[in-house]
């Protein structure tokens, strides 16, 4: 059991570090203030989430993994993506609410991912599952991608202005000089609600 535990973990960290260069890429460094503690495998658990424990150094975190999603690599490296771009703009010890716009980010970082890995066939299956089990997460993703349809460097002028992703206002779209429609913009800037 401990060896099956380790050699997980030891495929969550190598598929961290192969993709973080491409999460930077795509969407910026991560805050300052975030800490990466490492991954922890739960049987328990339906799906992965970030995990913060330190009142102290509210932004430290560590990412909790369902067993379950070795048995898929799609899923795992989907998985894996989404939470390491969400941990570029952590919503910290005391939570945050999300907007669809973090959201959306976290999908179209998978996406990518699975694209380059899987191809095209196996992104239209992902986005197949989401449009049926996830609707909201499909959606978020849907409007994220007009926005870097639009412009694709967007999420990294929002993080210029404000690097918490999930703290940007409506103002904030007019600083970083990106345009998008408003009826886009302020879906976007909805509360996510999964």
């Amino acid at each position: 059991m401990a060896d099956t535990y380790s050699t997980e973990v030891n495929k969550l960290e190598k598929l961290r570090a192969a993709w973080l260069p491409a999460v930077e890429f795509l969407f910026g460094e991560a805050v300052a203030e975030a800490k990466f503690d490492g991954f922890d495998v739960h049987d328990d658990i339906a799906k992965p989430s970030a995990v913060f424990e330190h009142a102290d150094e509210p932004y430290r975190y560590k990412i909790q993994m369902p067993a379950r999603v070795f048995t898929n690599d799609v899923m795992l490296l989907a998985d894996v993506i989404q939470e390491m771009v969400r941990g570029q703009y952590p919503v910290g010890f005391e939570g945050a609410k999300t907007p669809a716009l973090c959201e959306g980010v976290a999908v179209f970082g998978a996406i990518t991912a699975i694209k380059q890995v899987f191809g095209e066939e196996s992104v239209d299956s992902y986005l197949n599952a989401l449009r049926e089990q996830a609707f909201p997460y499909y959606d978020a993703f849907s409007y994220v991608a007009v926005l870097l349809a639009e412009d694709p460097q967007a999420i990294k002028k929002l993080r210029s202005v404000q690097p918490f992703l999930y703290k940007v206002e409506r103002a904030d779209f007019e600083a970083a000089q990106v345009e998008i429609d408003r009826k886009i913009k302020d879906i976007l800037l909805l509360a996510f609600r999964a």
